[in-house]
């Protein structure tokens, strides 16, 4: 692994090692139910701010057409994150959600709304393998997290002024810090070319579908045990299920370092540099998981005590549970990010649709049955079949693509 690549890496543990710190200082100094809310306002808001990205970053990384500029992603951006904002804001108001939790979920959105910027403008510098500068970025946003909701959650207990200082704080971080960065680049002066954007919204609907697609299989365990079982269970399993979030962060910064490299072998038509990259990436996400599961099974319980309290350690076999379907995580994340840098982005909507449907139909059982290992169940299963979807498309894609290649070099 590259020294840029570990400090990505770097970067996003510290970003994501923080919503892990939230979530323990909401246990210790609030209560499983303020957990509940948390993450319920993640839950609602991510389907929603998902479509709206349109996985704009990665067609930007990928497109080396020169057909688009900065300022036509950035303006697509800027018009669906207002969408977005505006359905989840209409969604707090007919809820029928109590008071405090509709205006966690507002305030999340508006938190949303400044990542959505953030991460466009993160993405040209992406594009010029600047992973440094995207490091200190997620770094100083998570370090920042945890400063806010140390100084103000624990004295006040109010999660909705520790969220509205936090917001404060990331505005600062991509203004002076993301945006200075990606102007080095580029102009970013949005563009608003009606034509352009309907080009490339046409282009990149099909990931903003498999994105909220992605989201809301992450997050149908949790609408499950919201409506099944109540606030309380919710913030056990959100707890618990960071281990997955965990996960994410190492996949996430990994698997978008190697995408821009995979997307310039597909294009080639190196393709065993190709397969030969992806398998040394799951391979080494299998170790990891693997290690984490003996770590979690010999300590499970003496770490939930210590990060949680003895009510949450109580769960061990949803702990353990978690632990063992991270493997899952690992090998269909690589495997996403191998069929998004071949730029088959339509493929994805029929494996991940079957996999929100499993994942659902699971829930709807096991959850009422099962409680909160129900649902790890549900999101196990789910995740199955997305591995398993993967493998397939991918397959299917490398095939057709070298099969193109031998078509030119017989011609």
């Amino acid at each position: 692994m590259s020294l840029a690549s570990l400090r990505y890496l770097f970067g996003n543990i510290t970003y994501a090692g923080a919503q892990f710190v939230i979530v323990i200082l909401l246990n210790k100094f609030g209560s499983p139910e303020i957990v509940g809310q948390y993450s319920l306002g993640l839950a609602v808001t991510a389907p929603i701010f998902m479509l709206s990205h349109l996985h704009l970053r990665s067609v930007l990384i990928v497109d080396t057409s020169g057909k688009y500029v900065f300022g036509d992603f950035f303006g697509l951006r800027l018009v669906t994150t207002a969408i977005a904002f505006t359905v989840a804001a209409g969604f707090c108001i007919i809820s029928g959600f109590d008071w405090k939790t509709a205006l966690v979920i507002f305030f999340i959105s508006l938190y949303r709304i400044v990542e959505s910027v953030s991460d466009i403008l993160l993405g040209i510098v992406q594009k010029q393998e600047r992973l440094d500068q995207i490091s200190i970025s997620r770094a100083a946003k998570g370090l920042f997290s945890i400063l806010i909701f140390t100084v103000v959650f624990i004295p006040t207990q109010s999660l909705i002024l520790s969220l509205f200082v936090m917001i404060l704080g990331w505005l600062g971080i991509t203004t002076f810090y993301d945006a200075r960065k990606a102007r080095a680049f580029t102009s970013l002066v949005p563009i608003f070319n009606k034509s352009t954007l309907r080009q490339l919204l046409i282009v990149s609907s099909p990931l903003g579908i498999v994105l909220a697609l992605m989201s809301l299989n992450t997050n149908i365990p949790m609408y499950a045990i919201s409506y099944f079982k109540g606030e309380y269970d919710l913030g056990v399993y959100a707890s618990l299920s960071y281990m997955i979030v965990a996960c994410n962060v190492v996949v996430t910064a990994l698997g978008e370092a190697i995408t821009p490299r995979l997307a310039r072998w597909h294009s080639a038509g190196r393709h065993k540099e190709f397969v030969s990259l992806l398998s040394r990436m799951i391979a080494m996400g299998l170790g990891m998981s693997a290690i984490a599961c003996v770590i979690g099974w010999m300590f499970g319980k003496q770490l939930l005590t210590l990060l949680y309290s003895t009510d949450v350690a109580q769960e061990i076999g949803l702990f353990r549970w978690l632990l063992v379907s991270t493997l899952l995580v690992f090998v269909s994340s690589y495997l996403w990010y191998a069929i998004t840098a071949t730029g088959n982005y339509k493929a994805q909507i029929p494996l991940f649709l079957c996999t929100a449907v499993t994942n659902g139909i699971a829930c709807l059982l096991l959850v009422p049955a099962y409680g909160v290992i129900g649902a790890a169940m549900g999101a196990s299963l789910g995740l199955f079949v997305q591995m398993i979807g993967s493998v397939v498309v991918l397959s299917h894609v490398i095939g057709q693509a070298r099969k193109q290649v031998q078509r030119e070099v017989a011609a």
